[in-house]
């Protein structure tokens, strides 16, 4: 028999590099993690339909992102060809300290989960709030919310006057809730 010891390891190699691998959607899978962190949820929100779960939603991440105040949210989304999604936004500072949302979508009809992170929380005016259209979709050309378009965030208001977009690098990441 040759000797397998290069093969042995690049082996131990490879299995190093796979247990030191980030995990996909780790805090889905468990919030041990998160221990300390404020709960949020879970929210129901309905595709075309405000629902208090995304007033809440809304609240809970608006004031944990803009007060600094570590926090973790599970929101069940039932979509019209993806069934109900799972979506888990976990508020908290990264490694350089910067204040963002980590989100978990875990889509039983398209698995695996898939995360993004989002660095920005803007806030935008909802023309009709008393319409279930204008509450659940928002229209956002090339990804961009120009500053006079969004809420100062000294604004206070009710969450069903605003919408919020999670932002990366200035553009609009993932859905508005």
């Amino acid at each position: 028999m040759r000797n397998s010891a290069p093969l042995i390891a690049f082996l131990s190699f490879a299995l190093i590099l796979a247990a030191s691998a980030e995990v996909p959607c780790r805090y889905l899978k468990s919030r041990s993690a998160l221990a300390g962190y404020e709960i949020g949820g879970p929210y129901k929100l309905n595709h075309f339909k405000l629902t208090k779960g995304r007033t809440d939603l809304r609240d809970f991440l608006w004031t944990h992102w803009h007060k600094h105040i570590k926090g973790v949210a599970e929101a069940n989304v039932g979509t019209v060809d993806a069934g109900t999604v799972t979506v888990l936004y976990v508020v908290q500072p990264d490694m350089q300290g910067h204040w963002g949302i980590d989100v978990e979508l875990d889509r039983p009809m398209r698995p695996p989960c898939s995360t993004f992170h989002a660095d920005l929380l803007v806030r935008v005016p909802i023309e009709k709030p008393d319409d279930d259209n204008y509450q659940t979709l928002l229209y956002i050309p090339d990804g961009v919310v120009p500053p006079e378009a969004r809420l100062p965030d000294s604004s206070s208001k009710d969450a069903k006057y605003y919408k919020l977009v999670l932002m990366t690098n200035d553009r609009a990441t993932g859905d508005d809730i």
